[in-house]
């Protein structure tokens, strides 16, 4: 039983008349000074002993450290018991330690429900809680000791006749001080106390010898029933080694037989090789004959063959002086065909130029331009997604826009979103130019998510303006509108790159230029 379940089954009043069952005044006092519960010995010298002791049980119920040290002395105390009850069995202990009556007249009580409380088989200890429930119900008082209860209605106080009349006649005879004879009587009641400890105590001795004869009574027919119970082993012993050695016999036999199988079944296995070995040289055999038979045809039809190949060769070689003029020809058309289609390639080329890349010399963008690229990945990656369902090279993008010009800062701006692992993708454009901020996905309280980075990007702009000469923005949210118009009045270009289909006709108004992406930028 653990000490948890001690201290959750046993009530506290049971516990505290528990312990005036096992403690005497003084060892409540030593154990209350050993365990710092009171400090002071004039404070416990002017405590009564429930005081003392329901100081005792509290500290006990609510102090790990005063705990174990109760539990300690506890064991000390009933070793003895505890070390008796180990080697009894269940039904044993049910049966000696029946009623708590006999326990409390052997003032064996305290120690022996303790060592009860202690065992670790249930049933052990159960009965244990059994006898202290049973016992508290009729010796409830927990200013008196249970033993000294049973000991008083065995042996009364009553001073005795003889020592009553050595007193008076003590008494008349002498002038005796009144000081010596209340001294006198105080010795005579403490004589009269002792003698009537020592009939109790050889009461209970006597009752305690009587218990100790009817379990060594028990114990001998305990001694009785395993003598019976070792000659019956022994003969089952005996049984045993005949059927053992039966046995070996058995095994011994089953090995050969174990031989003999795996000698038939090797032999078995030999023959099946040679039936399979004889099967193989008839089938080769037979094939061997159908060969012969073949080859005879064969040679014929060799014959055959050899006169029809002469006449396919000289065949042949007049398809191939014809095959020889056709591709001639061919070739010459295609000559003439390549040069058609080189004309018709210019001709799409130049119909096919981007509008961004139509403009005038005087529009070109010079080589020594500062330019900053801002790059919103979360809305790049869903206009891309919704509408050609693919991905954006990054890289090729920052090529095309950024050209001859010279590059200062690229930022691109990412939201973590804890299911989609990122940092592959980090590390390539970390790889290709690109420096990175990102910022982990907001969950709001009503369930719904928040992740963009509008604010942040337009700080990132506004405290680079003063070393760029251009800004280009991969977004087409419009809410960058405002942020468009302060580059502008700031005399620096705002360059607007997105999907056409998903940028903001308005921001597509303001800026300088727009770069509209199409399948060439897409993977």
């Amino acid at each position: 039983m653990t000490k948890q379940n001690l201290k959750s089954l046993i009530p506290n009043e049971q516990f505290a008349w528990l312990l005036t069952i096992l403690f005497s005044e003084r060892e409540i006092f030593q154990l209350l000074m050993n365990t710092g519960i009171v400090t002071d010995p004039d404070k416990i010298n002017s405590s009564t002993k429930q005081e003392m002791l329901n100081r005792l049980t509290n500290a006990f119920f609510n102090q790990s450290q005063i705990e174990v040290m109760i539990l300690e002395h506890l064991s000390n105390k009933a070793e003895a018991a505890i070390s008796r009850v180990g080697y009894m069995l269940v039904d044993e202990i049910k049966t000696f330690f029946k009623s708590p009556d006999p326990l409390i007249e052997s003032g064996e009580f305290g120690s022996v429900v303790w060592a009860l409380l202690n065992d670790s088989r249930e049933d052990v200890h159960a009965h244990g809680f059994h006898l202290m429930s049973t016992a508290y119900e009729a010796y409830k008082d927990p200013l008196e000791n249970p033993q000294t209860q049973i000991a008083d209605s065995l042996v009364q106080p009553t001073p005795s006749s003889e020592v009553q009349d050595l007193h008076e006649n003590y008494t008349n005879q002498f002038d005796i001080p009144s000081k010596e004879i209340e001294q006198q009587h105080i010795e005579i009641k403490q004589f009269e106390a002792a003698i009537d400890e020592l009939k109790a105590h050889q009461s209970a001795l006597q009752k305690k010898n009587k218990r100790l004869e009817q379990h060594c009574k028990f114990l001998i027919e305990e001694n009785e029933r395993f003598k019976r119970r070792i000659t019956s082993f022994q003969e089952k012993e005996e049984k045993l080694i005949i059927l053992q050695r039966e046995n070996d016999t058995l095994q011994e036999k089953v090995t050969q037989f174990d031989n003999t199988t795996a000698n038939l079944q090797q032999l078995d296995t030999e023959h099946q090789q040679l039936l399979t070995k004889h099967e193989e040289i008839s089938t080769q055999l037979n094939e061997l004959n159908q060969f012969k038979t073949s080859t005879e045809s064969f040679m014929v039809e060799l014959k055959l063959v050899e006169e029809a190949m002469f006449n396919e060769n000289q065949a042949l070689e007049q398809l191939k002086s014809d095959m020889q003029n056709r591709f001639d020809l061919l070739g010459k058309s295609h000559e003439v065909s390549k040069e058609a289609l080189n004309k018709i390639r210019m001709t799409v080329k130049h119909i096919d130029v981007p509008q961004s890349e139509l403009i005038t010399d005087t529009e070109k963008k010079t080589t020594d331009e500062r330019v900053g690229v801002f790059v919103d990945v979360q809305n790049m990656f869903y206009a891309a997604k919704d509408r050609f369902e693919r991905r954006v090279d990054y890289i090729k993008l920052l090529d095309l826009i950024v050209g001859p010009r010279q590059l200062i800062c690229a930022y691109a701006y990412i939201v973590q979103i804890p299911e989609i692992k990122q940092g592959n993708f980090i590390s390539l454009l970390e790889h290709n130019g690109y420096t990175i901020r990102s910022k982990d996905l907001r969950l709001r309280g009503d369930g719904s998510a928040k992740g963009d980075w509008d604010v942040g990007i337009a700080v990132d702009v506004v405290s680079m303006l003063g070393t760029l000469d251009a800004v280009i923005l991969a977004s087409g949210d419009g809410d960058f509108c405002p942020l468009a118009e302060l580059i502008k009045q700031q005399q620096k270009r705002i360059e607007v790159v997105a999907f056409e289909h998903n940028t903001s006709m308005d921001l597509q108004a303001i800026a300088d230029q727009f770069f509209p992406i199409g399948e060439e930028l897409l993977m």
